[in-house]
């Protein structure tokens, strides 16, 4: 009769242990969904507009300048960014990160710590998926020497997950570059390094002197998981890309660009 008992106990135990496993999957299913949904509806105020295909005539009209179009001339398609709508949901917005082919098409805010974002979307709702954000430290308009938006590593593949392809020359080849559009300007952002990182690191460096910047940037190519053509000045404004990582405890992956 107690074996008997014990074993119902044991039963009673282990069912309970999953239904609630179960629901907890459901949970974290649900709001990734919900995270998803959420970013998808924001697709309205952003139009990538079609390739125009060369020899068209619409191809060949003149430039800004005044001058024909030639084979030599950037061809990048821009996204089209409605900010003053996107102001109107968040006003935290400082910008539009875009990489092709990849999924990375989401807006950046600036919140006033680092913390507030990692559990809240784009529109301020409680969600585990957050939001692209630029460091607390850094100025609104990346006129800083070294900028960093932070994006979690999603089981789902969304957010910065995508990252973890960079850690490969064949995935670097097809994307070596990411546009950052902002209400001001826009910029292309090319890779240049992308490394694994303890958190003790100096992947998260703002202020450097001449010296020191020299050093972070040669040190930073060193470390790279891909060779690059890019090469960095101490001139130049930096911006880096980061995320978790899992080679061990507290690592992060970081990937840092040049602000053209």
């Amino acid at each position: 009769m107690k074996r008997k008992i014990v074993v119902s106990i044991l039963l009673i135990a282990f069912a309970s242990i999953g239904i609630f496993a179960g629901w907890k999957i459901y949970e974290q299913q649900s709001e990734y969904q919900s995270g998803e949904s959420a970013y998808d509806s924001l697709e309205q105020h952003v139009r990538i507009p079609d390739p125009v295909p060369s020899g068209t005539d619409e191809a060949n009209q003149p430039s800004v300048y005044g001058e024909e179009a030639t084979e030599d001339e950037d061809d990048t398609i821009w996204p089209e960014i409605d900010f003053e709508a996107l102001q109107v949901i968040n006003p935290d917005i400082v910008a539009w990160l875009y990489i092709e082919d990849t999924g990375i098409n989401y807006p950046v805010v600036q919140g006033a710590d680092n913390t507030f974002y990692l559990k809240h979307l784009f529109d301020g709702s409680y969600n585990s998926s957050g939001c692209l954000f630029l460091d607390s430290r850094n100025t609104r308009d990346f006129t800083d020497i070294h900028s960093i938006i932070y994006g979690h590593h999603m089981k789902n593949g969304k957010m910065f997950a995508v990252l973890d392809g960079y850690k490969s020359q064949k995935f670097y080849d097809a994307h070596p570059e990411a546009l950052l559009l902002t209400p001001n300007g826009n910029f292309k952002l090319q890779f240049f390094a992308g490394y694994v990182a303890s958190v003790e690191d100096d992947a998260w460096q703002l202020g450097f002197t001449l010296e020191g910047l020299e050093d972070w940037l040669s040190e930073s190519t060193d470390k790279s998981c891909f060779k690059s053509s890019f090469v960095p000045a101490v001139t130049d404004r930096i911006l880096t890309l980061s995320t978790c990582s899992y080679e061990f405890n507290n690592a992060r992956f970081v990937i840092a660009g040049i602000l053209k």
